[in-house]
């Protein structure tokens, strides 16, 4: 279901389990379209719509209850299927990255680090351990893992790119500055932090 989801769809179903997690721990039952809208500053309408595309419905004045919301959400954006990656760059965001336990809430687990600094190539960051990034290739072979998460500094993002697309990566989470030329059939996902800082100043009139 979740390929007939739009984009945006996904991030505020992403943000509706956000809410869900903190009510379960809270042993919190029940929840309504109306509380979740509040508390995400969106329109009532839009998160009813949103639940009703993914067959959840509610019951009069009593609302969703919150686990089985929480399951599907996660059923339909396959939270509950492990997608392995590695993290490219071993620099200050690709070690936390690499050390966010909470990734694996959401399916994604991190396999390795790969870098070109032979200071770092073989220490371990919990346990995931930083290897040389021109053994990727046979790492790849041997796990089957096409998923990289690019950390790296902008002025060698296009080129690890390029040398991990070769390898056989198909699918780059890139946090570097920059955007990516990748051929056709292999997909990118611009994570902008600088863009969303400054959209978020905008919003709120930050000066």
């Amino acid at each position: 279901m979740k390929n007939n989801l739009s984009q945006r769809a996904i991030v505020r179903l992403t943000q509706y389990h956000t809410i869900l997690r903190d009510y379960t721990k809270k042993n919190i039952k029940n929840i309504t379209s109306s509380q979740i809208s509040s508390l995400l500053e969106i329109d009532e309408t839009q998160v009813r719509k949103d639940l009703k595309s993914i067959n959840c419905k509610g019951k009069c004045k009593v609302g969703y209850d919150v686990v089985e919301l929480k399951d599907i959400i996660e059923d339909v954006l396959d939270y509950k299927v492990i997608k392995k990656a590695l993290v490219i760059g071993a620099g200050n965001l690709g070690t936390a990255l690499s050390g966010y336990s909470k990734f694996s809430d959401y399916g994604l687990k991190i396999c390795a680090l790969f870098d070109i600094d032979s200071n770092k190539i073989g220490e371990k960051i919990g346990e995931i351990e930083v290897y040389n990034l021109n053994t990727i290739e046979k790492y790849i072979k041997n796990t089957g893992v096409n998923i990289a998460i690019l950390t790296t500094p902008n002025k060698v993002a296009q080129e690890v790119a390029d040398y991990i697309i070769k390898s056989g990566i198909k699918y780059i989470w890139n946090f570097a500055p920059t955007i990516l030329s990748v051929p056709a059939g292999i997909h990118v996902w611009h994570e902008n932090l600088i863009g969303s800082f400054l959209q978020f100043c905008a919003i709120e009139n930050i000066l």
